[in-house]
């Protein structure tokens, strides 16, 4: 999927759109939009819109939404009749986005609020500001092994120095429209991150923080780890092949302090 760039007028300060995925988050998602608010009032110069993406819900949470955008005028809603999947939103909600920059925040809430807070602090320091989870407590065992594995391969295939490389970053909007996306589901952050870095793009990493007892994932789901495994070779495939040149970049790390490390 390659989306047209659509050019917006500058102004001062940042701007940032924050997706919300929500399938069937009736419990969850009114948390979810505060944390975004208060994440994004406690980096300071920061103007965000909220773009929640429903995404086939068989609950309340369209009702929810509806009673949100009454309350706060920067949130807009998009609406999937079926289940796409987490990617699928997060795409929605680029193809929507009206600001330069771009970021995802969970419907479950399971992001804490000063690591989203770190991130907007951070914007456009890096074309990808990543964060990594610090607190793995929080998930399970087995999540834990998974994610641990998936990193590895992710970053030895591509060559990548990353701790965790499927958490969603904050991307440039514009960059990230040029690209040619093809994950719908979990390893969609992957997927984005690989392409950008790949090209040369800068990239920093601060630390992040899941909020306690948030253990649910889709990650086990078979359908998201036959996508996975599929997207993997079609990567390898568009990097080392198809697309050998434009994908022959290093990535340049920058510290939070401004540093560059290449």
């Amino acid at each position: 999927m390659t989306l047209k760039n659509v050019e917006t007028p500058k102004v001062d300060g940042l701007r940032v759109s924050v997706v919300v995925p929500a399938l069937n988050e009736e419990k969850n998602l009114r948390a979810a939009v505060e944390s975004v608010i208060e994440g994004a009032e406690a980096a300071g110069n920061v103007t965000i819109e909220i773009l929640i993406v429903d995404d086939g819900s068989t609950d309340g949470t369209a009702s929810l939404i509806e009673e949100i955008m009454a309350k706060y005028s920067f949130v807009r809603a998009i609406h999937h009749s079926r289940n796409q999947g987490f990617g699928a939103c997060f795409l929605s909600g680029l193809e929507a986005a009206s600001y330069e920059w771009i970021t995802l925040f969970p419907g479950d809430n399971c992001i804490s609020v000063p690591t989203l807070t770190n991130m907007l602090k951070n914007c456009g320091k890096a074309d990808v500001v990543c964060a990594y989870t610090v607190n793995t407590e929080c998930r399970s065992r087995v999540r834990n092994v998974l994610s641990a594995i998936f990193s590895f391969i992710y970053t030895t295939t591509f060559n990548l120095h990353l701790r965790y490389i499927n958490a969603t970053p904050v991307y440039s909007v514009s960059q990230l429209r040029n690209e040619e996306l093809r994950c719908f589901r979990y390893s969609f952050p992957s997927e984005t991150t690989v392409r950008l870095l790949r090209k040369g793009c800068t990239f920093m990493e601060i630390q992040g923080f899941m909020n306690p007892g948030a253990r649910k994932s889709s990650a086990l789901r078979i359908r998201n780890l036959a996508e996975a495994v599929f997207n993997y070779v079609l990567l390898i495939y568009d990097i080392y092949l198809r697309r050998r040149q434009a994908y022959a970049h290093a990535p340049v790390r920058v510290l939070p302090d401004g540093v560059k490390f290449h």
